[in-house]
């Protein structure tokens, strides 16, 4: 393949029949592009189809639903770390393996979940797919995903794969989607509109106000660090909370809208319930804020003491950087509340109404514009490219989507967001003429991952009798 063609943007979602055997063969490929100790393709197929039935079963009235790890029982964990952080996974074995193809396994598939636990499954000496196993603290993986924990673990075995509803099957390579098999269509990347593209570039204006606000109040050691891109971060956190937003009401499973318009203006539309709530985004700076002068307190007792080899650490500075950290660990809790505020809103029928400021200015929010756009396209890739663009009916999409897109297509600069009652998140906006939706939305662990500075771990001793730490 030539360089060219490696750059051209390739559809994210394949339309048609597809099966099980469809997803074991790209799982296959990645798994062995990665070299990561692929098991047989026959293995993989056995594995996704024995999924896949079990997604259109029942175990007393409830869908069945689980999350497993694909680990090999002789060699579970090939490179433990150095030093073993009290909360990293572990695994517990059965007494006795459970076929993964068979009532028994389905009487236990509930045992699991992945925000918690997932099941280790492997070939057994008959080579026969069993659960042998079982493993704990999924929680940081999941708190980390879904934006509400700054660091995650180390994923165990070759790939995972989880249940997710009926006849929708996700597999995954430590902390990448690979693809998913969802009603009949293999859908192979998510689209991270919320990184690049039209999407992105609509919420500018609220991203640079964002910014601009916290400019002056920044402290300068923050501002005036070389190793430091203070932007990013605060960027990063702005579209964070967007994220969150939506993976909040994709977990209600109630179904919700957000639209962010770019002025005060309620023309076309009906609010039924008005309110101004400005704490997402005064919580949101706070946080910035709270991290700056926590970086401020980190950064003079790298520079003064650490890199000076100072042992004794003055009270005082040890109180700020305690203060710090506790300051911040409210507002981030103040944070999380008013996302989940937020959030509620969509519980109620209409729209919830946000400015690019991201403050709430009603919910309840009837579209009242009846004019209906000449053509709306899904996109195939995250930018919108013309040649990926696919022309949809109209009449297709559900009374939330259809009056979403009337206002997206008569107000430009205007985003909308659905969440449908299933989990699916779209997004959409106008690129010049065309009305363009995007389906398939990257909402966890975006490709961008906060930039750390790196720090000193050194012991050290507070002056005046203060404790060693």
């Amino acid at each position: 393949m030539s360089s060219t063609s490696q750059n051209i943007p390739q559809p994210q979602q394949i339309h048609g029949s597809y099966f099980p055997k469809d997803l074991a063969e790209v799982v296959y490929s990645e798994l062995t592009k990665r070299k990561a100790g692929c098991p047989g393709l026959e293995v993989l197929l056995e594995l996704f189809e024995s999924m896949y039935f079990a997604s259109l079963k029942t175990e007393e009235s409830e869908p069945v639903t689980f999350h497993l790890v694909y680990l090999d029982p002789e060699n579970h964990d090939p490179k433990p770390p150095s030093v073993t952080v009290h909360d990293r996974w572990s695994c517990v074995r059965l007494r006795e393996p459970v076929r993964l193809r068979g009532p028994s396994f389905l009487k236990i598939a509930a045992a699991s979940d992945p925000r918690t636990s997932s099941f280790a499954v492997y070939q057994d000496k008959e080579g026969r797919l069993v659960a042998w196993g079982l493993i704990d603290q999924g929680n940081r993986y999941h708190d980390y995903v879904n934006f509400d924990s700054d660091t995650g673990p180390e994923r165990p075995g070759v790939f995972q794969a989880s249940i997710t509803g009926i006849g929708h099957l996700v597999a995954y390579i430590a902390y990448e989607k690979v693809a998913e098999l969802k009603f009949g269509e293999l859908v192979r990347a998510e689209l991270d509109v919320l990184q690049d593209g039209p999407v992105r570039q609509a919420l500018e204006l609220g991203i640079r106000s964002h910014i601009e606000a916290l400019r002056p109040r920044m402290p300068d050691a923050f501002k005036n660090d070389p190793d430091w891109d203070w932007d990013k971060p605060l960027v990063q956190d702005w579209v964070s909370t967007i994220r969150r937003l939506l993976l909040r009401v994709q977990n209600i499973r109630h179904g919700g809208a957000f639209l962010i318009v770019p002025s005060e203006s309620v023309k076309d539309l009906s609010v039924k319930h008005g309110i101004k709530y400005t704490r997402l985004r005064s919580a949101l700076e706070r946080d910035a804020l709270a991290q700056a002068q926590r970086f401020e307190a980190f950064t003079e007792i790298d520079s003064e003491f650490l890199d000076k080899g100072v042992d004794d650490l003055p009270m005082w500075l040890y109180l700020d950087e305690s203060v710090a950290n506790s300051d911040l660990e409210e507002i981030r809790n103040e944070l999380d509340g008013a996302i989940w505020f937020v959030s509620l809103l969509t519980r109620v029928d209409g729209l919830v109404l946000l400015s690019s400021w991201l403050e709430v200015n009603g919910f309840g929010v009837e579209i009242t514009t009846s004019e209906e756009p000449s053509e709306i396209f899904v996109a195939g890739d995250t930018a919108g490219t013309e040649w990926l663009l696919r022309k949809v009916d109209y009449q297709l999409y559900g009374t939330r989507h259809r009056s979403m897109v009337r206002y997206c297509a008569k107000f430009p600069g205007s985003v909308g967001f659905v969440i449908s009652q299933d989990g699916d998140v779209r997004a959409m906006t106008k690129i010049g003429e065309r009305l363009v939706v995007w389906e398939n939305l990257r909402l966890q662990l975006p490709e961008f991952v906060r930039p750390k500075r790196r720090r000193r771990v050194r012991r050290r001793r507070v002056r005046a009798g203060g404790p060693t730490q």
